[in-house]
């Protein structure tokens, strides 16, 4: 056996959905025909007719918004996700602020933060949490950039 890790992939979330929740639960939680939650949980290597989704749908707004600058927005959709089983504090979306200037200001601060937790010995949450911060912050310097060369 190989030691590759194999990826998920989003049809095999909807056939364990289906498997231990029911087809028919699966389809009204989106709204959808239960022949719906049954397209969505095949496996694309043994079916000619396949529709996206709502994970593929979901991955391709992401894609279209890292593609804007805005990959902070689709990191904080993830948390917002995760947080249905790990009880993760979802904070609002923050805009980037209005001058590239002010946004590199908050980034060392946001990377002070985080240092002085280190070098104080803080908790492992308490770190991992600066960190999300830090990286939101780096991201939304990004979009301030990509914002200002398209104008």
């Amino acid at each position: 056996m190989s030691n590759e890790t194999v990826k998920l992939q989003s049809w095999q979330v909807f056939q364990a959905a289906r498997k231990f929740i029911g087809a028919e639960r699966v389809a009204r939680i989106f709204n959808r025909e239960k022949r719906s939650a049954y397209s969505w949980a095949q496996d694309p290597a043994f079916t000619e007719h396949r529709c996206k989704n709502p994970l593929d749908l979901l991955h391709n707004l992401f894609v279209e918004l890292d593609a804007r600058g805005l990959g902070y927005v689709a990191r904080d959709a993830v948390t917002y996700l995760a947080s249905a089983i790990d009880d993760q504090e979802c904070s609002p979306v923050m805009e980037p602020l209005p001058t590239l200037e002010a946004e590199l200001l908050a980034d060392f601060s946001s990377l002070a933060d985080l240092k002085t937790a280190i070098d104080e010995g803080e908790d492992i949450k308490t770190v991992k949490s600066l960190k999300r911060e830090a990286v939101a912050e780096l991201e939304r310097t990004v979009a301030r950039y990509i914002a200002d060369k398209r104008g």
